[in-house]
């Protein structure tokens, strides 16, 4: 996994038989993440493919398509009135949203810290939905979230899942752009001290073919580099939780706009997890590194 939190940390942990949580530190002011929130022209810039937003209380909140997890057929869902809770222009918004048959709540809360703008996302339910990450696992809004980060930043997301697209995908090949140089990538990429800032929890070392590659991710994750090219590809073996050993492929390249960085994982995978896990636990991984190489530091330091 990409890092691990423990929601228990948290004094204002959700108390719910189902939750998850998790912070998004924004360059923009609390006026335009609440913009990009509540505006449906917005919302199907970074989100969704459609969207229905009456912002009032007992409005609705509807967003649909394939780049929300849950709701991958174009149709689905329409009709379907995600009520707003709770609504405090550029401070607070709750809703109702329909997973896979489970009624949930989602809360954002956005406040000004710093001069910058933290979003805390909660989510509960009486029951899990069919895909449970867990309350410190790889899930849709460590995507999504960054997504936003990087549209109200930068004017539009820097990677956004079709899950209906990837659902069926062999391999599952992710890529973003990265505005450093490869140098700084790559570093952050097989430097143990810099893999243990936002991957590894203890990271071994050897770039050589046969030399250990290892993230002390307590009995899965990778052991050895398989294929090496200095400074631009790197290959290593993945252990799954049930003992299936796949291969993924990491290529680091440099072009005129930016750093081009691609992570390709082309099986096998455990047959008891979902699709949506290893997407959500790839693209998220993609997107730690993006955001350790450009800015030094990742969601790992900052969900307190």
């Amino acid at each position: 996994m990409p890092d691990f939190i423990d929601l228990t940390r948290f004094p204002s942990a959700p108390s719910a038989p189902w939750a998850l949580r998790r912070k998004e530190v924004l360059l923009a002011s609390p006026r335009r993440v609440w913009q990009a929130l509540v505006d449906p022209r917005e919302l199907v810039e970074w989100w969704c493919d459609r969207a229905n937003v009456e912002a009032r209380v007992g409005g609705c909140y509807e967003f649909h398509g394939p780049h929300v997890y849950g709701d991958r057929d174009p149709q689905k869902g329409e009709g379907r009135n995600f009520e707003i809770l709770d609504l405090v222009p550029e401070s607070r918004l709750e809703y109702r949203w329909h997973l896979e048959g489970v009624e949930t709540r989602v809360s954002y809360e956005i406040s000004n810290v710093l001069e910058v703008t933290e979003l805390v996302v909660v989510q509960t339910a009486d029951r899990a939905p069919r895909w449970d990450p867990g309350p410190d696992g790889p899930n849709w809004w460590w995507v999504a979230l960054p997504a936003l980060r990087s549209y109200v930043e930068n004017g539009h997301p820097d990677l956004r899942l079709d899950y209906g697209e990837l659902a069926n995908s062999l391999p599952i090949l992710l890529q973003v752009g990265i505005t450093t140089f490869p140098w700084i990538v790559w570093d952050k990429l097989t430097s143990p001290p810099e893999l243990e800032r936002w991957w590894a929890r203890r990271a071994e070392v050897d770039l050589r073919p046969g030399g250990p590659f290892r993230l002390g991710l307590d009995g899965w994750g990778p052991s050895a580099v398989l294929e090496l090219d200095q400074g631009r590809r790197l290959a290593h073996d993945w252990k799954w939780p049930d003992g299936t050993c796949g291969r993924v492929e990491w290529n680091v390249e440099e072009t005129e706009e930016d750093t081009r960085v691609s992570v390709c994982d082309a099986g096998p995978w455990d047959s008891g997890l979902p699709r949506e896990f290893y997407l959500t636990h790839w693209a998220s991984t993609l997107l730690g590194l993006k955001q350790m190489s450009e800015r030094g530091i990742t969601p790992r330091e900052y969900q307190h």
